[in-house]
C-alpha cells in the first residue's frame, strides 16, 4: 500500500509517503518555501515527495492527515481553558497576550472572541477543504482519512525505535485537545494507557517562559535550554504553584492559560529578575515534571524499553534525565520529534500495516531532496564562482578543518527532522571555545547551547557516559550525555558548561563521506570529534537545495562549500587570521 501523510495545520507543515509500511521520502514546507515554521496546505512537499518518490498521484492508495480537527469540541480541555483564561481577561483586563496571536489581531475581548469564533468555523470547514484541494491541485480522489495528532506522534515513535514491545509517551503545547498520549504497545497492538487534555501542557509553560525571557514562543524554546545552565532555578517554585506533577498527571494548578499564564508568571517574578534564572527555573521543572510523569507511566505500562515524540522531547536534556530512570531500559525519541513529524506518522498507522508490524530501528534520516552534480555546477557557474573537484574530499575537508577554517557541507539527501546530521550541516574544529560566539555571528544567530559534537560510533564511549540504552538516539543527536574527562579536554567547543554535550554518533553505512571526514580528521590532529551545526542563517530554515546552500554561504561569508562532490573557496577563506588551539596528542 502506498500512503501519502500530510500535516496541514500543524506547527510545521509537510508531506511523507510510506510504501509498504516503510517511509522512502519526507519533508516539511519550509524547506521548499524558506519560511521558518511554515503552516498551511503543504502544497510543495507533497509535489516534492512525490518527485522523490517517483510516484503519479494515480498511484496513492490513502492519504492521511495528521489532525481530527476537534479542538474546539465542547468537552476538549482546549476549549474549556480557553473559556477559562477569556474569564480571567474579563475578570482581570490583561494587558499582555501570547505574542502568537497579538502580534496579528490585538489584544481587545472582542477581537479574541472573534477571532476564536472565526477559527473554530475554519477548523470544522477544513477536512473539506482539504479534499477538495486534493482534487483540484493533485487529481487526488483516494480515500482521506484524518488521524489524531498524537497518534501520528506515536505512530512515529513506534515504528521508528525498533522496540517490538515498548512504552510510547508523547507529549508537547497541544494537538488535537490533547497534549499528552501514553500507549502500550506489543508487536504493533496499541493499548491506551493514558491522555492529557492541552489545558494542562507543561510545554505552553516552557512558552510563556520563552516569551518572559524575550524570545519567540513556540519557535526558541531551545534557546532556554541552553541559557538554563548558566543560571541558578531560584524561580523553581514560583513555576511549581502554577504546574506540576499530581502522582498521575500534570496539572495546570495555576488555573492560567496563554496570557493569564504570562501575566501571572510576570507578576510573581521580582522585577529584577535575570533570564538566565528563569530559564533554569523552568528547565528545573520541566525535568521534574516530566520525569515523575514518564517515570510513574513506564511503570505502570510494565514496559521499560520507552519511545517519545512531542515537541517537549526536542528537550535534550530531559531525554537524558528519562535515559538515566532505573525504570527506563532503552530510549528512543523520534528523530522529527515536533510537529515536523506528524506526517510522517500519518503514514504509518496499524490499519495500513500487517499485523504485529515492528520494523527495525531506522538507520538514517536522509529522506529529503537529493542534490545533483549537474545541478550544482549550474548554479555555481551563475554566481561567478569556481569549484574544484578532489579524488578524496573527505580528506581535503579534514585538512580545512585542522588548519582553522569553516566547511559548510551540503550533499546527498537532505536530512528529515529538526537536526542537521551532516548532509546540511556546517563543520569545524571542537577544540576552540570562541568558536560558538564568533560563528554564530557569522550566521546571525543568537545561541546559548554549544554546538554539536559529531564522533564515530567506535569513540563514544571514549567521548560519553552512560550511552548503553540510547546509542541509537544518540545517532540523531535527540539527547544530551555526561561528557569524559577526554572529551573534555579535547572538545572544549562543543562541551556545555554543566558539562554535557549533544553528540551525533556517525556510523560508516549511513553516511561514508560525513564518516571519512570525521576519521580523517581524527587522523590528523588525533581528535575524536568535529563540530556540526545547521546551515542556516537566522530564522531561516536549514537549507535544502544547492541555491540555499550558496546563499548561506555567501550570506555567512564562510571559507568553504562542499556542495554535491564540489569544494567552493569563500572570497575571504585565504584571509582568515584564527587563533588555532594546539591540537591534542594521537587517540
Amino acid at each position: 500500500m502506498i500512503v501519502l501523510g500530510i500535516s496541514d495545520s500543524s506547527v510545521c507543515g509537510g508531506a511523507s509517503i510510506s510504501i509498504d509500511g516503510r517511509v522512502v521520502t519526507s519533508v516539511n514546507e519550509e524547506r521548499l518555501d524558506r519560511q521558518k515554521l511554515s503552516t498551511g496546505f503543504p502544497r510543495l512537499a507533497i509535489t516534492r515527495v512525490l518527485q522523490e518518490a517517483g510516484l503519479e498521484a494515480s498511484q496513492i492508495d490513502r492519504v492521511q492527515v495528521s489532525d481530527n480537527h476537534n479542538y474546539f469540541k465542547p468537552e476538549s480541555s482546549y476549549w474549556q481553558g480557553w473559556l477559562i483564561d477569556h474569564a480571567n481577561k474579563k475578570k482581570e483586563m490583561v494587558a499582555t497576550i501570547s505574542s502568537s496571536v497579538s502580534s496579528v489581531i490585538g489584544n481587545s475581548d472582542l477581537v479574541q472572541s472573534a477571532y476564536y469564533k472565526l477559527k473554530r468555523n475554519i477548523t470544522k470547514k477544513r477536512p473539506e477543504q482539504l479534499r477538495a484541494l486534493l482534487r483540484s491541485d493533485f487529481g487526488l480522489t483516494c480515500p482521506v482519512q484524518h488521524i489524531d495528532h498524537h497518534f501520528c506522534h506515536a505512530t512515529s515513535a513506534y515504528y521508528t525505535a525498533g522496540f517490538p514491545e515498548c512504552t510510547v509517551i508523547t507529549l508537547d503545547g497541544g494537538g488535537d485537545g490533547l497534549c499528552s498520549r501514553v500507549y502500550r504497545v506489543r508487536n504493533g497492538i496499541f493499548e491506551s494507557l493514558n491522555h492529557l487534555g492541552s489545558y494542562h501542557s507543561i510545554g505552553n509553560y516552557y512558552a510563556y517562559v520563552t516569551k518572559i525571557c524575550g524570545f519567540t514562543a513556540h519557535k526558541h524554546e531551545g534557546k532556554i535550554t541552553g541559557l538554563a545552565a548558566f543560571g541558578k532555578p531560584i524561580y523553581a517554585d514560583i513555576i511549581k504553584q502554577m504546574v506540576a506533577f499530581d502522582g498521575e498527571q500534570i496539572r495546570n494548578q495555576g488555573n492560567a492559560y496563554y496570557w493569564s499564564a504570562v501575566k501571572k508568571l510576570t507578576a510573581a517574578l521580582p522585577a529584577n529578575f535575570e533570564i538566565k534564572d528563569l530559564a533554569a527555573s523552568m528547565q528545573t521543572v520541566l525535568e521534574d515534571v516530566v520525569v515523575d510523569y514518564c517515570r510513574h507511566w513506564t511503570q505502570q505500562s510494565g514496559i521499560g524499553r520507552v519511545a517519545l515524540a512531542g515537541g517537549v522531547f526536542a528537550n535534550v536534556r530531559l531525554n537524558q534525565k528519562i535515559h538515566e530512570l532505573d525504570c527506563v531500559e532503552d530510549i528512543f525519541i523520534h528523530p522529527g520529534m515536533g510537529d515536523e513529524g506528524l506526517s510522517f506518522g500519518a503514514a504509518l498507522t496499524p490499519d495500513i500495516l500487517p499485523e504485529g508490524h515492528c520494523p527495525p530501528v531506522v538507520d538514517d534520516v536522509y529522506l529529503g531532496p537529493t542534490i545533483r552534480t549537474e545541478e550544482v555546477e549550474e548554479e555555481i557557474r551563475s554566481r561567478g564562482l569556481g569549484f574544484e573537484k578532489h579524488d578524496n574530499l573527505a580528506a581535503q575537508i579534514a585538512s580545512l578543518l585542522a588548519q582553522g577554517h569553516v566547511v559548510a557541507l551540503c550533499d546527498g539527501r537532505m536530512e528529515y527532522g529538526p537536526r542537521a546530521l551532516g548532509n546540511r550541516s556546517v563543520l569545524y574544529q571542537p577544540n576552540d571555545p570562541s568558536a560558538n560566539d564568533w560563528l554564530n555571528k557569522h550566521l546571525a544567530r543568537t545561541e546559548f547551547m554549544p554546538f554539536a559534537p559529531v564522533v564515530r560510533e567506535e569513540n563514544a564511549d571514549l567521548c560519553f557516559h552512560n550511552m548503553d540504552g540510547a546509542r541509537d538516539a544518540a545517532r540523531f543527536m535527540t539527547i544530551t550525555f555526561d561528557c569524559t574527562d577526554h572529551m573534555k579536554k579535547l572538545c572544549t567547543g562543543v562541551v556545555h558548561v554543566d558539562g554535557t554535550a549533544r553528540p551525533q554518533i556517525i556510523r560508516r553505512r549511513d553516511n561514508e563521506l560525513y564518516y571519512d571526514i570525521v576519521h580523517e580528521y581524527e587522523k590528523l590532529t588525533g581528535n575524536p570529534a568535529i563540530v556540526n551545526t545547521s546551515f542556516n542563517v537566522h530564522d531561516e530554515p536549514i537549507v535544502c537545495t544547492p541555491k540555499d546552500a550558496l546563499n548561506g554561504f555567501i550570506d555567512g561569508d564562510l571559507d568553504y562549500l562542499a556542495v554535491g562532490g564540489l569544494l567552493v573557496e569563500g572570497a575571504n577563506a585565504q584571509n582568515r587570521q584564527r587563533v588555532i588551539p594546539e591540537t591534542a596528542d594521537a587517540v
